[in-house]
């Protein structure tokens, strides 16, 4: 059987370490938090990107109003956003607001800032 591929931040990594902790790793819906990092499909390919690649990681909640033939009902959307160098390089999208919390503080547990911070305004 082949080695499993994930993309990571500087191109594809082959390990067996990271393959390892892929299974290993606890399970939020399709996003895996391990010990070395997180992993989450992104299209196609598996995205890995390891803690020391990113400085933070917050939830960022889009919500979307929709109107029906009956009314209007409101969507939540939860996306875990990666940043590294103060740009946003990443991010996973789910409907479960409790799932992604518990996630958050899954990799907010492995020494990555967690929470978003909002730029100064420049006067």
């Amino acid at each position: 059987m082949a080695e499993k591929k994930f993309a990571g931040v500087n191109g594809t990594v082959e390990n067996p370490e990271v393959a390892a902790d892929y299974e290993a790793a606890q399970v939020f819906e399709r996003l895996r938090v391990g010990e070395l990092g997180v992993y989450f499909r992104d299209g196609l390919k598996t995205r890995y990107i390891p803690y020391d690649e990113m400085d933070r990681a917050f939830i960022r909640v889009q919500e979307t109003r929709s109107r029906m033939c009956c009314g209007q009902a409101n969507f939540n959307y939860f996306r875990v956003v990666f940043v590294r160098d103060g740009k946003e390089f990443a991010d996973y999208m789910s409907e479960k607001e409790a799932l992604m919390d518990s996630a958050l503080a899954a990799i907010g547990a492995h020494g990555v800032a967690t929470g978003f911070v909002k730029a100064e305004e420049s006067a």
